[in-house]
């Protein structure tokens, strides 16, 4: 029986990726590590009305991050803790991702979008109806700390934002 080359070449990669894949270590995704020194709220404003207020204070409000945590990738954090995003009352937001941009999506240093809370405040739909349309689970609000959480890529992420 003859084997050509080609049919031996990917049979040698196909067995290289699987020893590979073979070797790698399952990452608990859904754990995000605490910061015991950042205070997290638990809790959401009663009414949209209320989440609004607090969120954009009338006019417009900064939150600057405070934590941010992508599981499964440790130090990615560090480039998303010079960022601030103000939200303005009119629904929009101007997002700075500070000095240390993170590449892929974070490739330049503001954007702007739009902004909307939706399902009784318990999540904020972002760029709705755009390629960058994201939307944020709120897992705690109060007047001066925001935590957020979502996916990227698949895995769980996570930011606390303070009230500038």
């Amino acid at each position: 029986m003859k084997i050509d080359k080609f049919s031996l070449s990917g049979f040698i990669i196909l067995l290289i990726a699987s020893q590979i894949l073979s070797s790698c270590e399952l990452v608990n995704l859904e754990q995000l590590e605490e910061n015991p020194d950042i205070f997290e709220p638990t809790t959401i404003p009663e009414s949209v009305d209320a989440f609004n207020a607090a969120f954009h204070g009338g006019s417009s409000k900064s939150w600057s991050s405070a934590s941010f945590t992508l599981a499964g990738l440790d130090g990615f954090q560090d480039c998303r803790l010079d960022d601030t995003i103000e939200i303005k009352a009119d629904g929009t937001y101007s997002y700075d991702g500070g000095s240390r941009l993170c590449g892929a999506e974070d490739n330049q240093q503001v954007k702007t979008g739009t902004w909307k809370v939706i399902n009784d405040g318990n999540n904020i739909l972002f760029d709705e109806g755009t390629e960058r349309e994201y939307t944020a689970i709120v897992n705690g609000f109060d007047q001066n700390t925001l935590s957020i959480s979502g996916q990227y890529i698949g895995l769980n992420i996570k930011g606390i934002y303070t009230a500038n």
